[in-house]
């Protein structure tokens, strides 16, 4: 009987290969790696935020101390800073200067933004800066004019003068025009309503607008009394310190002359001008006169409008350049 010789069994171990190590590497490598990506986002994404604020902080505050010029560079200044930190600033990095001939207010500010995640990274701070500029300048366009055509000539501040005249206050000098103008239509109503609420459209130097003849003592006497009798803050709201806003705050177009219109004509816009709205004569504020001119005190203030190449008759507009 044969035996088949049985071959010995191979005992010794075999181990696979041992990755754990390599693995938790791996696993350290992209936890790092992950960890600073979240720093980047967050931290970033804080920086964002910190300086977008910073942005509307030194918007507001160019466009608030540019209202001052060019008449009051000192106020300007105060202004500006008093925003900038309303907003937000930094008092201890903030700059405001009054340059361009006092017609551009700059205001930069900076701020340090402590940060999160990106201290593991050893980054515990990092300033953000903002700056803008807002320029002054004569407004070459408007909406909301009242409808009375002032001559162009050189106004003083704080004097008295007639936004439309009168037959008595001014009889024939302009053929039957008394500095009454159709702006948007014509006719009594309309003209009334234009006194009342200013003309809802844009007119600018350069532009040609049309007459409203005739001397309109009543339409005109009702406009201005509702003008008048909106203002709510007097005796506090006057021609020398009224409240922004104020009803009794005009901006009329200035025209190049009236010489040469004949009834119902058209005449030149050069600029514009703003007045305090002082009231009629020669028939008072009721509306039964049969004169009504219109006086207003002339002013030199700053409001929002469209700047542009107009001639410098004290009103201002103001925009923000960068």
């Amino acid at each position: 009987m044969q035996y088949k010789t049985l071959k010995p069994l191979n005992l010794k171990k075999t181990h696979p290969t041992d990755d754990t190590g390599a693995a938790l590497v791996m696993t350290a490598l992209f936890l790092t790696v992950l960890l600073g990506f979240s720093a980047l986002v967050i931290d970033i994404g804080l920086l964002y935020i910190n300086r977008l604020a910073l942005v509307n902080a030194v918007d507001a505050a160019a466009l608030a101390g540019v209202q001052d010029l060019p008449y009051s560079p000192t106020m300007a200044i105060e202004s500006a800073k008093q925003y900038a930190t309303t907003n937000g600033a930094d008092k201890n990095g903030l700059s405001v200067l009054v340059q361009n001939g006092d017609h551009e207010v700059k205001v930069t500010a900076s701020k340090n933004v402590e940060l999160y995640l990106a201290r593991l990274f050893g980054i515990t701070n990092q300033k953000v800066t903002a700056s803008a500029t807002a320029q002054v300048g004569s407004i070459s366009a408007y909406v909301g004019v009242a409808p009375f055509g002032v001559v162009k000539q050189d106004f003083i501040y704080g004097e008295q003068y007639l936004l439309k005249y009168g037959p008595h206050s001014n009889p024939g000098r302009y053929h039957g025009n008394f500095g009454a103008l159709a702006l948007g239509g014509k006719g009594a109503n309309h003209y009334r309503e234009n006194i009342k609420h200013g003309h809802q459209a844009r007119l600018a130097v350069g532009d040609w607008v049309d007459t409203e003849p005739g001397n309109i003592a009543g339409p005109t006497a009702e406009g201005v009394k509702y003008r008048v009798d909106e203002c709510q803050h007097y005796p506090k709201c006057t021609w020398d310190k009224f409240v922004p806003g104020c009803s009794r705050l005009v901006v009329v177009p200035v025209i190049r002359t009236l010489e040469e219109a004949h009834g119902r004509d058209s005449v030149e816009i050069v600029g514009f001008a703003a007045f305090f709205l002082e009231g009629t004569i020669g028939g008072g504020n009721n509306g039964k006169g049969s004169d009504s001119a219109v006086v207003g005190r002339f002013l030199r203030t700053v409001l929002p409008g469209e700047l542009g190449d107009a001639g410098d008759y004290g009103l201002k507009g103001y925009k923000l350049v960068n």
